[in-house]
């Protein structure tokens, strides 16, 4: 039994680590199907709409005429969740274009720092210095960000661990990552970071006003597909810009509508309701660990001593705030013991979550 509620507590990290890898996809796919000339925002706008009518279902099946209880308030906060969720941090797709999966990925490392910031000021998230997990959650906050910035600023020797580019990958824009839109790039993945940073304070509001995950994903990912179109038409208002055909920015679609939308905001609903808003965002570290080795296997850039170092920083800053995560969250469990059996019973049907 006790074995079994052990397994249960690692759900909000097994969840967040599988959504790091599904980013990881998506960056890599992006970067291939924006460097073919793709317009970022058709690609969004048909992600996010697809992702609505994908969770519509089980929304329809677990959460059954609750979409009525929708007011006036639950609706502005749903619209500030795409915009600051979906919307903005869409600039990332056109900044991803501007440089490359590698220095990209590195500006998560601005997230955790945000989130952890704007969680303490407006208490969503406890801190007490004077205690030990506090101080452990802070060190392993400033250890992933190290790792980062440690990846971003320092290469040293190239480490011939694997072959690369083992795809034969062959950009059209060769060299554009760092040409005269490397700025806008920098300027346009900053601005994302931290409006993604936002976003999961603005998400435990949302779901305090609307409690139902399946049903606030349909509504906002629908919000975000008319944000994004209408951004996307004031850009470019060729219709042969927002053909469908098959080729990679179909598959990239749906990879990201079934994987990065619709599944990948039911995962975070439900486990910033279980760790609150600061616990998702220290696992952004993660896709740059993902990404570099990938980035290396199939686009072709090398792998470096700082590379690793900074990696093996990430990983141990992510260990250091879940253990500080985890020992701070003994006593309310004991406290909660309604929430944790609502979970417990609910296993069933969340298992279908996996599958959206």
């Amino acid at each position: 039994m006790g074995g079994s509620t052990n397994v249960k507590e690692w759900w909000p990290a097994i969840f967040m680590v599988l959504i790091q890898i599904f980013t990881t996809g998506l960056v890599l796919l992006t970067k291939v199907v924006v460097d073919s000339g793709s317009l970022a925002w058709t690609l969004l706008t048909y992600r996010f709409f697809l992702g609505a009518i994908l969770t519509v279902p089980l929304a329809m099946f677990f959460e059954k005429g609750r979409f009525k209880e929708l007011t006036l308030k639950a609706f502005i906060w749903i619209f500030t969740s795409a915009l600051v969720g979906f919307t903005v941090p869409g600039f990332a797709y056109i900044g991803l274009g501007d440089t490359s999966p590698g220095y990209a990925v590195n500006f998560y490392n601005i997230i955790p720092i945000a989130a952890f910031i704007l969680a303490v000021i407006f208490r969503k998230e406890p801190l007490d210095m004077r205690s030990l997990v506090g101080n452990i959650k802070v060190v392993g906050t400033l250890v992933c960000v190290g790792g980062t910035l440690v990846i971003s600023l320092y290469k040293g020797k190239v480490l011939h661990l694997w072959p690369t580019n083992i795809i034969g990958y062959h950009p059209k824009q060769a060299g554009a990552a760092f040409g005269h839109h490397h700025v806008r790039g920098t300027i346009l993945l900053i601005t994302s970071s931290l409006s993604l940073a936002v976003w999961y304070t603005v998400q435990a509001q949302m779901l305090k006003v609307f409690p139902y995950k399946y049903w606030s994903t349909v509504a906002t990912c629908f919000v975000a597909s008319i944000q994004t179109a209408v951004v996307g038409v004031a850009m470019n208002r060729e219709k042969a810009t927002w053909a469908l055909k098959w080729n990679m920015s179909l598959l990239t679609i749906v990879y990201s509508a079934i994987l990065n939308t619709a599944a990948k905001f039911v995962m975070i609903s439900w486990v910033v309701t279980q760790r609150g808003p600061t616990y998702p965002a220290m696992f952004c570290a993660v896709t740059v660990f993902f990404t570099t080795i990938l980035d290396s296997l199939l686009l072709g850039h090398d792998l470096s001593v700082g590379s690793v170092l900074g990696m093996f920083m990430i990983l141990a800053g992510l260990y250091l705030f879940l253990w500080g995560k985890r020992k701070e969250l003994v006593p309310s469990s004991e406290e909660n013991p309604k929430e944790q059996m609502l979970f417990q019973s609910g296993d069933k049907n969340d298992k279908s979550v996996a599958n959206v």
